[in-house]
């Protein structure tokens, strides 16, 4: 190829690739236009996972539910369908990313997801509701194992972080989008309609991606010098080969090399910790998309247009946690591996104590300076709620081999789903019998055995890393790679 590059104070545009010195060290991305079609594909996905809360109880009026049924069926049973019922195709999903073109996932996971939007406009029973939302649950819930499967194979290990930072803003935005669309447009033009605008865009957005996006190719930010020269594009070749040969396999034989690439994930105990603490962390976080919006609005007098603006104050501080956190995050993952993990797990314990200020004030109003004052607070307690996830992905990336991510963020995100669908199904139930405000507080409390299993991925983390280069050095030297000894090691060459 033509290499040239393109030399700027900060930046180095190499090719398709760049180079981009930030405070914490330098993010190298071997092909930003793949990546840019990664982010508009997640954004599209997450668009569709609040849309549902600031219109909460028109829902349930629409429907004829009382007070109670709101919060138990559509803030619980709805959240199992959209969390839990979708975790075996998100698992297929999982599977598939390890073997086939990434590029044709993605743009089916977002059809899946943007098609049943449109079809809201036609919905007239809670049940029809319910089965859309479940097929959209499928689609948010097998992006993970997709999108951070090529984001390992766009940066190295000393970039991650940033990337990660950069799809989590991604998430937070698409996120906020839908939020946002479905609070303003909703109160004046129904809760159907929100459904119906992002659908639309979403279908027109995978088109985009359907005919500009590039396959990234396998391992080749793995290589044995971190990602650079001979030695990358061979393991490249390498990773490459190992899961080229699986797509012309049948499901049997499919299935059995899936269940050795789940105990070759399952052997490092940084996943373990990361995949644990993903199901207390989550719980919170469900909370927050399924209730607060709803919680503001209706217990707190805001009125849904005011209760969503505060809302996406929390979306604005979650960007600017992923972008602080991201670069703070790989800083000192350059640094020192556990420093990374101490961080993220105080970040998690810090962010309970915004919230349970929130849930507990009672002096919410519609004036500039009560609406200011707690807009700062969201602000603030999404600053820190975004600080742990996008670092805990980056350690998920950094621990397992190219042609395994796919398998690993798969069980990854099948814990994150369990803490999502577990946390509004606890809360309701809690509802019942303490009302809503003391049901909020203890999920938040969550956040705490989130922390502490954070914690303790720092023990952990530097032999997993260094089984998974030693790995990656043995492929590109036309070696098997070896089991580490403890059972941290990757998983076998073909």
């Amino acid at each position: 190829r033509d290499m040239r590059a393109h030399r700027g104070r900060r930046l180095t545009v190499v090719d398709r690739g760049f180079r981009l010195r930030l405070p914490g060290g330098v993010m190298e991305c071997h092909d930003w236009r793949a990546f840019a079609m990664l982010c508009a594909g997640v954004f599209v996905i997450m668009m569709d996972q609040n849309l549902m809360a600031p219109n909460l109880s028109a829902i349930a009026h629409d429907f004829g539910f009382d007070d109670t049924e709101r919060d138990v069926r559509l803030g619980g049973h709805i959240s199992v369908a959209f969390f839990l019922l979708g975790l075996p195709a998100a698992l297929v999903i999982g599977v598939l990313t390890d073997v086939i073109q990434r590029k044709r996932i993605l743009v089916w996971t977002m059809i899946l997801g943007q098609g049943p939007c449109v079809l809201a406009l036609f919905v007239s029973s809670y049940w029809e509701l319910f089965a859309i939302r479940t097929l959209t649950g499928v689609a948010v819930g097998g992006a993970l194992p997709i999108v951070y499967s090529m984001v390992g194979d766009l940066f190295p290990a000393n970039s991650r972080s940033y990337a990660s930072m950069i799809v989590g803003m991604a998430m937070n935005f698409g996120g906020m989008f839908g939020q946002g669309v479905a609070g303003y447009l909703g109160p004046s033009f129904g809760w159907r309609v929100p459904f119906a605008v992002v659908g639309t865009f979403g279908l027109i957005v995978a088109a985009v991606v359907q005919n500009f996006a590039v396959e990234p190719r396998r391992g080749v930010a793995d290589g044995g010098d971190g990602g650079l020269g001979a030695s990358a594009a061979a393991a490249a070749a390498a990773a490459s080969a190992k899961t080229a040969s699986l797509a012309s396999h049948r499901w049997a034989p499919l299935l059995r090399e899936w269940l050795k690439k789940s105990a070759a994930v399952f052997r490092r105990p940084t996943n373990v910790l990361g995949f644990l603490q993903g199901i207390p962390g989550c719980v919170p976080w469900s909370i927050i998309g399924v209730f607060m919006n709803d919680y503001l609005a209706v217990d707190k007098g805001l009125g849904v247009e005011h209760a969503t603006t505060i809302m996406m104050f929390f979306g604005f501080g979650g960007m600017f946690g992923t972008i602080t956190g991201g670069i703070l995050g790989q800083k000192l993952y350059n640094a020192q591996p556990w420093y990374m993990t101490a961080y993220m797990g105080a970040a998690a314990i810090a962010g309970i104590f915004p919230w349970l200020y929130l849930v507990e004030a009672d002096d919410y109003g519609t004036s500039a300076e009560a609406m200011g004052e707690k807009i700062a607070v969201m602000f603030f307690a999404g600053w820190l709620a975004t600080m742990t996830g996008v670092n805990v992905r980056t350690v998920i990336v950094n621990v397992n081999a190219p042609y395994e991510r796919g398998t690993a963020f798969a069980w990854f995100n099948l814990t994150d789903d369990l803490g999502k669908g577990f946390g509004p199904v606890m809360s309701s139930a809690l509802v019942a019998h303490v009302g809503r405000t003391l049901a909020f507080k203890l999920g938040f409390g969550f956040w705490a055995p989130c922390g502490a299993l954070c914690l303790l991925c720092g023990l952990t983390m530097p032999r997993d890393v260094g089984a998974v280069r030693r790995e990656m050095q043995e492929l590109a030297e036309g070696r098997s790679p070896r089991r580490d000894e403890a059972g941290a090691g990757g998983g076998d060459a073909e």
